[in-house]
C-alpha cells in the first residue's frame, strides 16, 4: 500500500481487488489442499472486512479519481 516512504492511497482499492481475485481463483483450483483453501477463505474474509471500510470515507474515492459530483 506504499511506495518507498510514501503511502499510495490511490493504489489501495486496486490492490485489494487484485488480492481478492487471486485468492478466489486459488480457492476454485481443485488441486489445492482443502486445509489451505479454508485458510485462504479466512484471508479473503479479513481483506473484505478492511475493503468495506473504504466506504467509510471519501478519501479513497477522491484518491482513485472516481468521485461523481451531481
Amino acid at each position: 500500500m506504499s511506495s518507498a516512504k510514501y503511502p499510495m492511497l490511490s493504489s489501495t482499492i486496486p490492490l485489494y481487488n487484485y488480492l481478492m481475485d487471486e485468492l478466489e481463483k486459488y480457492c476454485t483450483n481443485y488441486d489445492n489442499s482443502s486445509d489451505i483453501v479454508v485458510a485462504v477463505k479466512m484471508g479473503i474474509k479479513k481483506l473484505n472486512r478492511y475493503y468495506l471500510k473504504t466506504d467509510d470515507t471519501t478519501m479513497y474515492t477522491v484518491a482513485t479519481g472516481k468521485l461523481i459530483i451531481n
